[in-house]
């Protein structure tokens, strides 16, 4: 297992510690958390005009989380539209939202499931017991069981092990087509910011109104470069 490996699954074990230490008290069981100035909040646009569906997104978080085989992080789904000739394939990045009521913390027994302040969905693996009720709540299919790990969950956490250093998730990096854009919602900057005006993510407030925090921008949109 690789050091960066190690430090991710430290990170998930030691969720009592460290990932409450920085929610607010009651936060793991009343949604989402008032932005704060302190914390970044966290989220990513997927613009399903530029994906390709080339699985370089999938390729790259299974390399930089070594995930149990078979299982992802992330995925795509892919599906044919229109009818003969004007036939598309279109393609859908699947990864945890990050809800704002997130359906898999309510279902799990054992309270392993939080909700930061900065607005991700962690797992605490000290408290997970494996019985796989937050994987079937789950709406999105985004969470996955590791056999290595005596059946624990495991979810797509914006790679936080690497947003401690100041990197992007390894998804964002790797997508060739610049599909994934993400940022921080309290100081949206470039092309995070760009996207949160132009696609009316905003309220009249200049608030995100969401209910996760992984927003798609659909095929009708104006294609970017």
């Amino acid at each position: 297992m690789s050091a960066d490996m190690s430090s991710r699954r430290d990170l998930l074990k030691g969720a009592g510690i460290f990932f409450l230490s920085m929610a607010r008290p009651g936060s793991a069981r009343a949604g989402m958390p008032e932005f704060s100035e302190k914390v970044p909040q966290w989220a990513m646009i997927i613009d399903l005009n530029r994906c390709m569906g080339c699985q370089s997104c999938v390729i790259a978080c299974k390399a930089e989380n070594e995930t149990v085989r078979g299982g992802f992080l992330t995925r795509i789904v892919s599906k044919e539209v229109g009818t003969c000739p004007s036939v598309r394939l279109i393609s859908s990045p699947v990864l945890c939202h990050h809800c704002k009521d997130p359906k898999c913390l309510f279902a799990c027994p054992n309270g392993a499931i939080f909700k930061l302040s900065c607005g991700m969905v962690v797992t605490d693996w000290e408290r997970c017991t494996g019985d796989g009720n937050c994987v079937k709540a789950c709406p999105h299919g985004a969470r996955i069981q590791d056999s290595r790990f005596g059946n624990r969950a495991d979810a797509c956490d914006f790679c936080l092990h690497r947003l401690e250093k100041g990197l992007l998730p390894a998804c964002v990096e790797a997508c060739p087509s610049r599909a994934r854009i993400f940022g921080d919602l309290t100081n949206p900057q470039g092309e995070f910011l760009s996207y949160i005006e132009d696609m009316g993510f905003l309220d009249r407030d200049r608030r995100v109104n969401m209910e996760s925090r992984v927003l798609y921008v659909p095929l009708t949109a104006k294609m970017r470069c």
